[in-house]
């Protein structure tokens, strides 16, 4: 079983999305699209999205943090002032998931990094955490704002690649539909021949049309159209 553990936590997504309910869930739903999007499905850890039917989700929710490369904790305006029965903030409470998650990475020693969501102000270690989670309030992060989101998912995706290993873009759709196969053959003369050449292992490209050129050109000219993936790191989300 500890060999078996050991392979699972090889494969275990790269990117672990945090949020507390009632406060970041939009941010929380855009980003694990985007990013699955980008990244791949497989790079990705969202709760609700991430566990199977039937498999124990405390042990589910702990081992991914414990094994993700980057722990992105979502802080909205309400983060910290959402309530639990007793009246006092949830994060105060030994048992509230959303410290549980954050300690553990942070005592696991993953790369944590706050995402200031909107207007959310940034947190004070002296009033507003306590000391196992403490730590958070000296780590670095980006701001996401749904006004920009655009802009600020592609500084935060180049910053994501900089810190987790081997995380980069798959490849991507050209966008196009080769249709038939033309075959122009013998001497060609006052002509222009217009192909399609897309990158090789490109996804989601039918190649139903083929152009095979061969033969004598005269005033003639062959220009394939070749199609290469956008360049990594520019926030294209395609």
């Amino acid at each position: 079983h500890a060999l078996l553990r050991s392979t699972e936590r090889l494969t275990m997504p790269k990117i672990f999305i945090h949020f507390r309910n009632g406060d970041g869930e939009w941010a929380a739903e855009a980003l694990r699209v985007v990013l699955e999007h980008r990244f791949g499905k497989d790079s990705v850890f969202l709760s609700h999205e991430s566990i199977k039917i039937g498999e124990r989700w405390p042990d589910a929710l702990l081992e991914n943090v414990a094994a993700c490369d980057v722990f992105l904790a979502l802080i909205g305006p309400e983060w910290l002032t959402i309530k639990g029965k007793d009246g006092r903030p949830k994060i105060f409470a030994e048992d509230d998931w959303v410290r549980r998650e954050i300690a553990t990475a942070l005592a696991a020693g993953r790369t944590v990094t706050p995402i200031l969501l909107g207007d959310a102000a940034r947190l004070n270690p002296a009033d507003d955490l306590p000391g196992d989670i403490r730590e958070l309030t000296d780590l670095q992060g980006p701001r996401l704002d749904v006004r920009k989101f655009d802009d600020d998912y592609a500084g935060l995706e180049k910053k994501l690649m900089e810190v987790v290993p081997g995380l980069r873009p798959g490849t991507r759709s050209a966008g196009i539909k080769v249709a038939g196969e033309t075959v122009v053959a013998g001497n060609i003369v006052d002509s222009k021949i217009i192909g399609a050449d897309v990158p090789s292992g490109a996804d989601n490209i039918e190649v139903i049309d083929r152009v095979m050129v061969r033969g004598n050109f005269e005033r003639s000219e062959h220009k394939p159209l070749r199609m290469r993936e956008p360049d990594q790191g520019k926030g294209d989300r395609g």
